[in-house]
């Protein structure tokens, strides 16, 4: 018998409060129960209550695999996808599940974008994805920090043995490479061209890997830059289309592709709500603010973004932490990035011993951010 139209999208159990935080963030726009409690509670909630079209249930404690899957089999209506959740990572445990016909098994810690993945995975829902790896995009306001905070982000990445393609679409003034200290390849603007869109042809259009490896400057071990080389006249602004297909092939070749520079406003809309995951950076200036806030407002909450403020080098055009909440509607931002002296003196050409501590721990905070999203491959899996 089918479940009912207005039943539950999902349900689900919580030892612990960080599985219980992941469960509700990741469900957060569900008709969805969540609680705290271990594997009897739910046997004894689901004997009782209706079924559900998803069932979360936490399985820390549980010593017997067969027993749980057999328990929660005979409560769960045979429309229920079970998924289990645990700190028991072996293959013998896993297996034991599968045969007892539990859908899924999610070793913790668990992340939102993980149950999201596992729910739309489970429901037929999944985005169709032609590319393994994970895109995300950083966007701010000039002076925000942007180029700083993908270098530093792709070097920590790429420390952890994952490769990252960076990407920078500014024609003009582009960074990326004197920080991450290489010289650019030629050809993007000749690529993207190639990538257009032809109105006339069957087939979108592609890029062989020699083409790619073509635009591909190495930077440091892991990392990749893929930018504009100098030249004296500007090259035409490529499609959003385009610059997507270019993505989606990198994202086929690294883990991680960081991808920033827009050349303008609708490219940068555009290709914020097809990546992954967004980043959205801001200093506490009115003018900074405002482009934030119109960003925020344009990708709206089907395209949420990390949004993280980076201190000013000057407190003469900061507003206070009272006026920022109130610009940004009381949200708090994600990550706050202190101003590091050692930064500011690198890009005004002087000697840095590089930042310290405080720039880097932000750094890690945003990374977490964006695992949390985008739902970061590990190792090979990309």
């Amino acid at each position: 018998m089918a479940l009912p139209p207005d039943s539950l999208y999902a349900r689900g159990f919580a030892v612990d409060a960080k599985t219980w935080k992941a469960l509700r963030d990741g469900l957060a726009d569900r008709k969805v129960k969540i609680q705290r409690g271990r594997l009897a509670a739910a046997l004894r909630t689901l004997a009782t209550e209706p079924a559900s079209k998803l069932l979360f249930v936490d399985l820390d404690g549980v010593n017997e695999p067969e027993v749980a899957g057999r328990d929660l089999a005979a409560v769960c209506a045979f429309e229920t996808a079970v998924i289990a959740i645990g700190s028991t990572d072996t293959a013998q445990f896993t297996r034991s599940l599968f045969r007892f016909g539990i859908a899924d098994y999610l070793v913790k810690p668990i992340t939102p974008a993980l149950v999201r993945e596992a729910s739309a995975a489970l429901t037929d829902e999944l985005p169709e994805r032609s590319y393994a790896g994970r895109v995300v995009a950083f966007s701010g306001s000039a002076g925000s920090g942007t180029s700083t905070l993908v270098a530093a982000a792709a070097r920590s990445v790429a420390a952890t043995g994952r490769t990252v393609s960076v990407v920078d679409l500014d024609p003009v003034a582009g960074r990326l490479a004197a920080l991450l200290g290489t010289e650019t390849a030629d050809g993007l603007s000749d690529l993207l061209h190639a990538l257009d869109s032809d109105s006339s042809a069957e087939t979108e259009p592609t890029a062989t890997p020699e083409q790619v490896d073509s635009v591909c400057a190495t930077a440091e071990a892991g990392i990749s830059l893929i930018a504009h080389a100098p030249v004296a006249t500007l090259p035409p602004s490529p499609s959003p289309a385009a610059v997507h297909r270019l993505l989606e092939l990198l994202a086929n070749r690294t883990h991680l592709v960081l991808v920033s520079g827009f050349p303008d406003p609708d490219m940068q809309l555009e290709i914020m709500q097809q990546a992954d995951a967004r980043v959205l950076l801001y200093e506490p200036t009115l003018s900074s603010l405002s482009a934030a806030v119109r960003s925020l407002a344009l990708l709206g909450a089907k395209h949420p973004a990390t949004l993280v403020q980076c201190s000013s080098r000057t407190s003469k055009s900061t507003l206070s932490a009272a006026h920022v909440r109130y610009a940004i509607a009381d949200r708090r931002p994600d990550v706050v990035i202190p101003f590091d002296p050692a930064l500011h003196a690198a890009a005004i050409g002087e000697k840095s011993g590089g930042p310290g501590k405080a720039y880097h721990s932000a750094v890690h905070q945003v990374l977490e951010h964006v695992v949390d999203n985008a739902a970061l491959p590990h190792g090979d899996d990309a």
